[in-house]
């Protein structure tokens, strides 16, 4: 348990191309979990607080029924804007100075590699898992100092998150380190289609 640590959940997106909301599909291999509920419960074991960032009122009271107390819930403090505001009313709701970020549509995320994610968290750096040389923006390590910068980007009229990295200070974790701890690199698996759902389902 990280008690400087923020689990920040975002799952404010509009689930088009699944054709139903992503944050409530049944976890695979666990169809009595959704997406969401699984996710709130792992954050829960190695972070101080988990905030999850809805897109809306409306979407906020959806997901209320399927978190474990205490989760916060708040909603983008301009809706419909994108993960990077996602991102930014998340860091600014929470309490401790850095936050470990995922996104609601990503069900395999390892509790080894949030440790260890955790265990290369630098003051002013966000730490940022590489897969195939792309930043996996939707599973990192983000202290709050950067939001500066998001406010900056977001004035642009930048929507996403991996525009921030042009700005910010970055301590890139090679794809080599992270699979000492998820070899398959499972953690970082969107479920974005009914088909791949199934995939995984099966």
């Amino acid at each position: 348990m990280s008690d400087t640590t923020t689990g920040i959940i975002l799952a404010g997106g509009q689930s088009s191309r699944m054709g139903r909301d992503k944050a409530l599909l049944p976890l695979p291999g666990a169809q009595t979990m959704t997406f969401v509920s699984h996710l709130a419960t792992l954050l829960s074991s190695v972070c101080r607080e988990v905030i999850l960032v809805a897109r809306d009122q409306p979407q906020a009271d959806l997901y209320l029924p399927h978190l474990p107390s205490p989760i916060r819930v708040i909603t983008d403090l301009t809706p419909h804007v994108g993960p990077l505001m996602g991102l930014y009313s998340g860091l600014r709701a929470m309490t401790t100075p850095q936050a470990v970020v995922t996104a609601v549509d990503m069900p395999f995320v390892q509790p080894a590699l949030l440790t260890f994610l955790l265990s290369q968290a630098q003051p002013d750096k966000v730490v940022m898992p590489m897969v195939d040389d792309v930043p996996q923006v939707l599973l990192a390590l983000y202290p709050q100092s950067v939001l500066p910068w998001i406010e900056q980007r977001l004035r642009e009229g930048r929507r996403d998150p991996r525009s921030l990295l042009a700005l910010v200070p970055v301590l890139p974790i090679k794809e080599a380190q992270l699979r000492t701890v998820d070899p398959q690199l499972r953690s970082f698996v969107n479920v974005n289609t009914p088909e791949e759902l199934s995939f995984y389902s099966s």
